[in-house]
């Protein structure tokens, strides 16, 4: 009998030294995320916090920021042996936002806080004060959360605009570990007005003078999300063109939002003083930009300029100076659309599916085969420098248009072009055409047909088939090539409402591509 009093009360006595909180929280590498709970062991024991579970050094160091946090909020931290186990052990955990979700644990653990609470998720950087501070990437996290159920999620108050565009009641800003500790009420929410019917920004292409040939080549390319590459002298207007595409490109689903914003997001370029991005981007990097820069990685492993671009426009301007091995990647990602970024850090994949925008001068000068215009490079500069142009990258660019210079009659005489609402209203039509007829495929743009359906997309006129075929044999196009023309040509009769690709609308569509007969 006094055996069993004894094994009694040592079983009693272990279960009151030993004290378990968990917290919920999500890990994040690139756009994806998963659960993590913060699990909480408190005993008896020489003092020492331990910290497991595939950490980063910025998650190690929060033992040093939490304990002071929970001391200077008000709170007792516990003189006893603890470890922290952030599972799944195997999933990598970076990034600060730990803090709040660990602390969360201890105080479970020593009962300032109801462990019944499992339905809340926990993201922030704990300050020593005790303040919740701003984090990185919080959007694609909380998105997350809310697909998991979670009716609660407390986060920094200063990360509030970043997700008031959810317009979610389940999501709570706050501003200390004691908000959340006491419940203070009521939890102040910013009415943030997110600018979704923000002033176009971007110009318009009535601004343009003449250059007739160059604005409708950017319709096609809104119309059928073709790739483009402009070559013409300084000042022709091919930086001008490029940045108000954007204009003329159908408006953004809230989808499409949704995946920029957390791209933006885990760049730090949505904050409380900057809106949400609800119009297609424009990205336009210097040449000089490195490969990590374009590409994207890094020891946070953040995404590059080709998935800023997501949805948007890339705009390479001297698209020559650029470095070849960030030309050669982006070869695949223009048709994987989408960037597989590997690191010691960890692994990270970000979309990238842009319209491309490449712009360079004909030569070195800038004015080789230009009306009126003197070139001064040698035949040996030129070939050396057009001898760039004949690399598989622009193999994979589907139009080719050549910017000529502007004259007097046209900066001064000519008429003003079309309004980009004019142009818009003509792309989406030719979109609506591209839905309809590709309403049982997995694509709905005309240059995503692949090879196998050309011949079953595009239905040639019979003159218009012949002019093709000499087209081919003269300039010993590739199939790649032809495939191409054959493209632009069904973008052009959808504009032009063609059901068959007429004879002028292939001719239309080969003016596009003047570099596959070029002998320099």
């Amino acid at each position: 009998m006094d055996y069993q009093i004894y094994s009694f009360r040592l079983i009693k006595n272990q279960w009151r030294n030993k004290m378990i909180g968990k917290a919920n929280t999500f890990s994040r590498m690139g756009m994806y995320c998963n659960l993590v709970e913060v699990e909480v062991d408190i005993k008896n024991g020489l003092p020492n916090i331990f910290v497991t579970g595939m950490l980063s050094q910025e998650v190690r160091e929060s033992r040093e920021r939490v304990r002071p946090a929970i001391i200077n909020s008000g709170f007792e931290f516990p003189i006893k042996r603890i470890t922290i186990n952030l599972a799944p052990a195997e999933t990598i955990k970076n990034g600060t936002h730990y803090d709040l979700a660990i602390a969360i644990a201890i105080l479970k653990a020593t009962g300032y806080i109801d462990e019944s609470t499992k339905d809340c998720v926990y993201f922030g950087e704990l300050n020593l004060s005790g303040d919740i501070k701003w984090i990185r990437g919080i959007l694609p996290m909380v998105i997350e959360a809310l697909n998991y159920g979670f009716n609660k999620i407390f986060i920094p108050h200063d990360n509030y605009k970043e997700v008031s565009y959810l317009n979610s009641n389940a999501i709570f800003p706050v501003k200390s570990l004691k908000d959340i500790v006491y419940n203070i009420q009521p939890i102040t929410k910013n009415n943030y007005e997110n600018n979704i019917n923000a002033p176009n920004i971007y110009g318009d292409y009535s601004d343009i003078k003449g250059q007739i040939n160059l604005v409708n080549a950017f319709k096609i390319a809104a119309a059928g999300h073709h790739h483009m590459l402009l070559i013409g002298p300084p000042g022709s207007g091919k930086t001008m063109a490029a940045s108000r595409l954007p204009t003329i490109i159908p408006d953004l689903t809230d989808n499409d939002i949704l995946e920029i914003n957390k791209i933006y997001s885990i760049v730090s370029e949505v904050d409380s003083k900057k809106n949400w991005i609800t119009k297609r981007p424009f990205r336009s990097p210097h040449n000089s930009s490195s490969s990590r820069a374009m590409i994207g990685g890094g020891v946070k492993v953040l995404p590059g300029e080709i998935s800023l671009a997501h949805k948007g426009i890339l705009f390479l301007d001297e698209f020559l100076e650029f470095r070849i091995d960030t030309l050669q990647a982006l070869r695949t990602i223009i048709e994987k659309k989408e960037v597989y970024i590997s690191l010691r850090n960890g692994c990270a994949v970000y979309p990238a599916d842009f319209l491309l925008i490449a712009a360079c001068n004909p030569c070195p000068c800038g004015f080789y085969d230009t009306e009126n215009g003197l070139c001064t490079c040698s035949i040996q500069q030129i070939k050396k420098y057009r001898k760039k142009l004949k690399n598989p990258l622009i193999d994979r660019i589907d139009l080719q248009v050549k910017v000529d210079r502007i004259n007097y009659n046209d900066l001064f005489k000519s008429n003003n072009n079309k309004t980009s609402t004019e142009l818009k209203k003509e792309v989406l039509f030719a979109r609506e055409i591209q839905k309809e007829r590709f309403k049982k495929e997995k694509y709905n743009l005309n240059s995503k047909i692949p090879a196998e359906k050309i011949a079953y997309y595009c239905h040639l006129e019979n003159e218009a088939n012949d002019i093709l075929e000499e087209s081919i044999e003269k300039n010993l196009l590739t199939a790649r090539a032809c495939h191409k023309i054959l493209r632009i040509a069904r973008t052009i009769a959808d504009i032009n409402q063609h059901g068959f690709i007429m004879k002028s609308d292939l001719k239309h569509a080969l003016n596009y591509r003047f570099l596959d007969g070029e002998i320099i």
